[in-house]
């Protein structure tokens, strides 16, 4: 019998639980800056490295869509009275925010978390009678991309921070310790599943498939709802791969891969991209694909 996710995981916070809890207090209290994540993965992140000395806000609100959605007059408050802001860098809504928030917040650091992570290709997009390829953004998906987007974070705090760096690089040492940790606990769990292809209505998992040798198979056609040649193409190809769960998240419409999953006789698993705790959810994920 496989033992449940949370007891797999125990030992594991466990050890970085007691890391946080007896971590020196910084050098320095010079008050808490205010600092913006774009989603609520970044949030633990900033946190595992930044320890206490930020109040975070996160910008994108749970349970909502990040292709679709516009800050509020609200979040452009928390954007104005921020001292940083950690980016994806890859999100849509990013690209069109971040210009307008540096010119009204000049003085607002940046932390491009993306920088040094090969990125996988997204969407195909038209744009003004173009068409042109997108970069798939889902970099918290991932403990080789979540280590970099750490180490970007620290190298980042160390310069605006200098007094504190000490207490930044011993955090990031912690948390490379932890990645390393969910990433051996993930390869264990998948040992034998190497090539298996899983089927996802919104490619979410890119990443992921990359690092542990699967294949991504999206219902999603270049963001759009699948067309009806495309869903009878996808059923075949469940067939042929003998998929068996397809995965869903709250935040799309759920039609098309309930069909699929029907026709191929596969169950609708929900899983969400966007949960808080990116350790929990990385193993969640390793513990569904190995069923």
């Amino acid at each position: 019998m496989k033992p449940p996710i949370k007891n797999i995981l125990l030992p594991v916070v466990a050890s970085f639980a007691l890391f946080t809890a007896c971590k020196p207090a910084p050098p320095k209290d010079s008050g808490k800056k205010i600092a913006v994540v774009s989603i609520l993965p970044q949030k633990q992140v900033f946190e595992q490295i930044a320890g206490n000395n930020f109040q975070i806000e996160v910008l994108l609100p749970p349970g909502s869509n990040h292709e679709t959605y516009e800050p509020t007059p609200r979040d452009m408050e928390k954007i104005s009275q921020a001292g940083v802001y950690a980016a994806i860098g890859w999100l849509d809504f990013e690209q069109a925010l971040l210009p307008r928030v540096v010119s009204s917040n000049p003085k607002m650091d940046v932390i491009y978390t993306n920088s040094g992570i090969p990125p996988l290709s997204g969407h195909l997009h038209q744009h003004e009678g173009h068409t042109h390829e997108s970069i798939d953004p889902h970099i918290w998906m991932s403990t080789t991309c979540l280590k970099q987007q750490a180490a970007n974070i620290c190298h980042s705090l160390c310069v605006l921070d200098s007094v504190n760096a000490g207490f930044y690089k011993s955090n990031l040492e912690k948390f490379n310790h932890l990645a390393d940790s969910i990433h051996a606990l993930i390869i264990g769990k998948l040992k034998g599943q190497e090539g298996k292809s899983f089927m996802i209505y919104h490619p979410a998992l890119g990443y992921f498939a990359r690092d542990y040798g699967l294949t991504q198979i999206c219902i999603e056609d270049e963001g759009k709802e699948p067309s009806p040649a495309h869903v009878r193409q996808l059923i075949d190809l469940g067939r042929q791969k003998q998929i068996r769960t397809v995965f869903i998240s709250k935040e799309f419409d759920t039609k098309n891969a309930e069909t699929i999953a029907k026709e191929i006789g596969a169950k609708i698993v929900e899983f969400d991209p966007m949960y808080a705790d990116w350790q929990q959810n990385l193993l969640k994920f390793a513990e569904l694909i190995a069923d």
